[in-house]
């Protein structure tokens, strides 16, 4: 026996939050969330600065890459949310779109209706926008906050006033028209906490009778009947089980959303045989052309006091009872400003993003410990990689990790821009506003400059920006996974709304157009109901 549903949808995540709620707007739809992981619960999710503390917890798949033939054969964690909000319930929280060009360069690649203006009513549409800037382009009366830190680190302000002295303008709208500049970072902050899809749109629908939501249900593969897809199946409380829809949704991710594509017999013909999966349809495309932002970290050390570290056992607790109140340095999520630059005028949209981090980030295995200094970091990575690697399964088994290789630097241009973070970094730090904190560069350190040790360095300890983008690649061409209408080619009743769709990286985060993504997947599927 089946349970039967108007719509399905795979992965609660930060897509899959806002399907759930939107799709379940008609009473008369009947909708089932499929959610791997549990709830939310939990203070390390809803305080904003404890986001570090999430990875390789209940809350994150914990998985890493393969070697990385490029980064000195490493194996990179690769954070993915696991439980209600996904990634959205772990990440650093920043909110911005990227160049309106992104999605213009979208639809010159085959995704036809997913140009810029065609996609900004989806933006405005999400968005509770709480900020300064260019109001035409924001929305008021979506369900997502967007705001900025309400107690900001006096090191952000050194940081923009450095930025200036150093002939980078200050844009008060990095999410506006024209993205050029050092700003403050938005954040999808809800009353001074985590402000998730799920602690957003979901909250709002959990109490509709026509939906369900079903979280430590580990979906197993799809149900496959000729050219359609009925449903799934799917393992919770002990025992399989199905569930039937005339639409299934797939929100699963970048990582999530191929694995389940290939372990259902849905993907290149060559590698499911390999691994000893019956082939439904072939699918060359599924998992190709993964992306990531690969970021370096710049760092200083300081002598005074203006950071976290060293903190008593009383300063930490009273800082929690601020939290408690809704106010305090708990409140910010740390990445309160940046730059988007340009390495040289010729390029179109700005191909170097930075990100002031206002604590020291100390390096060591796996990836980060504790600060053990008072400093700063500053991150820096290409915002359009032109690297691209893939997501494919090792076995039949569903429950099975995948492989997952990003080619982090398989395209020698990356490695110009990753130099291009560092030198812009340094060029910032050497400005007048940083001169009374007489910051001491740990790395790279000042002796490394010549461009092989540089290159070296940054193969050795650059990593993820938890970004993965393009793995069941939107487009018309016989390696596109989904037609711009979301559905995946040469199957019914099956589409995909997520990261994995995006056919190129975004200049800014994905969180914002993840959330468009599924904004827009409502409309398409309302559309053919």
């Amino acid at each position: 026996m089946a349970d039967q549903f108007d719509v399905i949808v795979v992965g609660a995540g930060t897509a899959g939050c806002v399907l759930a709620s939107r799709l379940s707007e008609d009473p008369n739809r009947r909708v089932l969330l499929l959610e791997a992981g549990g709830d939310d619960h939990d203070a390390r999710v809803t305080t904003p600065a404890t986001f570090g503390a999430l990875t390789n917890t209940r809350f994150d798949w914990g998985f890493r890459t393969g070697p990385q033939d490029h980064l000195s054969k490493r194996q990179i964690n690769y954070p993915r949310g696991r439980g209600l909000g996904g990634t959205g319930s772990i990440n650093y929280m920043i909110y911005l779109r990227g160049h309106p060009s992104d999605y213009n360069t979208w639809q010159q690649l085959g995704a036809t209706g997913w140009g810029w203006d065609d996609v900004l009513p989806y933006f405005r549409k999400a968005e509770n926008w709480q900020g300064s800037g260019q109001t035409n382009v924001h929305g008021d009366t979506g369900p997502l906050t967007v705001t900025g830190q309400s107690e900001k680190s006096p090191l952000t302000e050194i940081f923009l006033s450095a930025c200036q002295q150093a002939g980078v303008p200050f844009n008060d709208d990095l999410n506006g028209d024209e993205i050029e500049g050092c700003g403050y970072f938005p954040a999808t902050l809800q009353d001074n906490k985590r402000g998730s899809t799920a602690r957003t749109y979901l909250r709002f629908a959990t109490n509709r009778d026509n939906l369900t939501v079903a979280t430590g249900a580990t979906v197993l593969g799809f149900i496959v009947e000729g050219k359609r897809v009925l449903g799934v199946n799917y393992f919770a409380r002990g025992q399989v089980q199905r569930a039937v829809a005339p639409e299934t949704v797939l929100s699963a991710g970048a990582v999530g959303s191929p694995q389940l594509l290939q372990i259902s017999g849905i993907g290149p013909a060559e590698l499911l045989q390999s691994v000893g999966v019956e082939v439904r349809h072939n699918l060359p495309g599924v998992g190709k052309n993964l992306q990531d932002h690969l970021h370096y970290r710049s760092r200083w050390e300081i002598d005074k006091p203006l950071t976290f570290y060293g903190r008593t056992a009383e300063d930490l607790a009273d800082a929690q009872r601020q939290f408690e109140e809704g106010r305090g340095p708990l409140t910010t999520n740390h990445f309160e400003s940046g730059a988007f630059l340009k390495s040289n005028p010729g390029v179109e949209a700005p191909d170097i993003e930075l990100l002031m981090i206002p604590f020291f980030i100390s390096l060591g295995a796996p990836e980060m410990r504790p600060p053990d200094r008072h400093g700063f970091t500053i991150s820096g990575f290409p915002t359009r990689p032109r690297s691209t690697g893939h997501i494919a399964i090792v076995s039949d088994n569903p429950l099975d990790r995948p492989l997952i290789d990003p080619g982090y630097l398989s395209d020698p241009a990356d490695i110009d821009l990753m130099l291009a973070c560092i030198s812009e970094a340094r060029r910032v730090v050497s400005q007048e506003a940083f001169a009374e904190l007489r910051p001491r560069e740990i790395s790279p350190g000042p002796d490394l400059t010549n461009y092989e040790d540089l290159i070296a360095n940054i193969r050795e300890v650059s990593s993820t920006s938890w970004h993965p983008v393009g793995s069941c690649r939107m487009g018309q061409d016989k390696n596109a996974v989904v037609a711009p209408d979301l559905r995946v080619h040469g199957l019914d009743e099956l589409s995909i709304a997520d990261a994995s769709v995006m056919p190129r990286m975004n200049t800014g985060h994905p969180q914002a157009p993840v959330i468009m993504i599924a904004e827009k997947a409502v409309d398409l599927i309302a559309a053919r109901a």
